[in-house]
């Protein structure tokens, strides 16, 4: 029963109640009160069973619910999305034990469907698990820095456009009209620049709520990166799975005694670590599979190139192309040093993460084997407890290295790595 229907059944009553006294003609006095008193005791039943229908509706006792007066508005609404499919996952999890290796001509369900069904719903729980308000001013973040990269373009082009354009027209653009638009452009751009430096303000403070609390100069190298995003979602999905572990908890302590329903809840527990544990893997996987090879053969290429250039300035005798030369070998150098300090950057990155998945594989381990083997909830609760702290510490292995760029020209050229490494082959 909804609130309106309940509102609606409870006027009713009343009227109800209201008419009969108006219309009832007892006899006696006897008869009035023996009206009145089965009036009221009809009036608490109905009273009590509409209550007790609706608190059901808004709070069943044996299902996952949402815990709205516990927990802020995000929490709320990942809750909501997230149960859901860790129950998804539990219960083909179960099917799995049942399932065959391999069926005859592909006909039918087999393990690695199930494989294959169960990862598709970990990339949804992570991307659940990213909610965040952090999330959204990282976004924000990134829509400033390209509209900048747009206008940069634009007040280039408008460079270009000037040198042909006349000095006054009356209905042509004019060097003045040039000027002014890149005048403007600029101080949009300066506006822009503005707006970045106070949402990192903003960033930074999210983190920190979050459980990752880094310098300025490590938030830079994490706006920078190319696995900084990943970091970021992996410190979001810490905190978020810590938080959710924790209603887990509270919910196994109130059901009590009920095994089923505490064992449920562990359940849901377990495939959360599992969560972690597969997220971690695709941020490896990105390092070995996408990232370190684009860096090699980025420096291939450069070499290359620069083979090219030291054979040309051997035999250039020139001294104005001399220089040219020597500037395009000495910005070919720069490109080298950067790659070779970003891969050090991306493999200590992975050290961290290859460390986070050792952690959340051994607890995964003991709560599986828990999960399997359990006998009274007082065990789960333990256990729920005992791990919070290890997603503090995975937070803690977060925390990005500092690098140190030689000059401003190195860290520019990080950038522009980034933005190749981050494109789609």
């Amino acid at each position: 029963m909804n609130k309106s229907d309940f509102k609606s059944l409870l006027a009713t009553l009343l009227l109800v109640m209201m008419v009969g006294c108006v219309d009832a003609t007892p006899q006696n006095n006897e008869a009035e009160i023996s009206w009145l008193e089965k009036s009221k005791q009809a009036m608490g039943n109905m009273w009590g069973q509409s209550t007790e229908t609706a608190e059901e509706s808004v709070n069943p006792s044996t299902e996952m619910t949402e815990p709205v007066e516990k927990k802020n508005g995000l929490f709320a609404e990942m809750w909501k999305k997230v149960t859901p499919t860790l129950n998804k996952v539990l219960n083909l999890e179960k099917e799995q034990e049942t399932l065959p290796e391999s069926t005859w001509f592909g006909i039918g369900k087999d393990k690695a469907d199930s494989i294959s069904e169960i990862n598709l719903l970990l990339d949804e729980a992570v991307e659940i698990l990213s909610i965040s308000h952090s999330t959204e001013t990282r976004q924000r973040i990134r829509a400033f820095e390209a509209r900048n990269r747009e206008l940069k373009q634009i007040i280039s082009q408008h460079r270009q456009a000037k040198i042909s354009a006349p000095i006054s027209s009356t209905w042509q653009t004019t060097v003045a009209d040039y000027d002014a638009k890149i005048q403007q452009l600029t101080k949009q751009i300066e506006k822009n620049y503005y707006q970045i430096d106070e949402l990192k303000i903003q960033f930074a403070k999210e983190l920190a709520d979050n459980g990752l609390s880094i310098t300025d100069a490590q938030l830079e190298v994490l706006l920078s990166s190319v696995v900084g995003d990943d970091i970021i979602q992996s410190s979001i999905v810490y905190d978020n799975v810590k938080q959710i572990s924790q209603q887990l908890m509270t919910l196994t302590t109130e059901s009590g005694e009920d095994l089923d329903i505490s064992q449920r809840y562990y359940g849901m527990y377990t495939v959360l670590l599992k969560t972690l544990v597969h997220m971690q893997q695709k941020f490896i996987n990105n390092i070995d599979e996408k990232y370190l090879p684009k860096i090699a053969q980025i420096e291939a290429d450069v070499q290359d190139i620069s083979a090219i250039t030291r054979n040309l300035l051997r035999g250039e005798r020139d001294k104005n192309r001399r220089q040219h030369l020597s500037a395009n070998l000495e910005a070919q150098n720069l490109t080298l040093k950067t790659s070779r300090l970003y891969k050090k950057h991306l493999r200590a990155q992975r050290r961290k993460v290859v460390l986070a998945k050792e952690k959340t594989m051994a607890d995964l381990q003991i709560a599986h084997n828990t999960y399997k083997t359990v006998s009274v909830s007082g065990e789960l609760i333990n256990l729920l407890r005992t791990s919070q702290k290890s997603f503090e510490l995975l937070l803690n292995i977060q925390v990005p290295d500092l690098l140190v760029f030689q000059n401003l020209q190195m860290k520019q050229e990080f950038a522009i790595l980034t933005q190749k490494l981050a494109k789609e082959q």
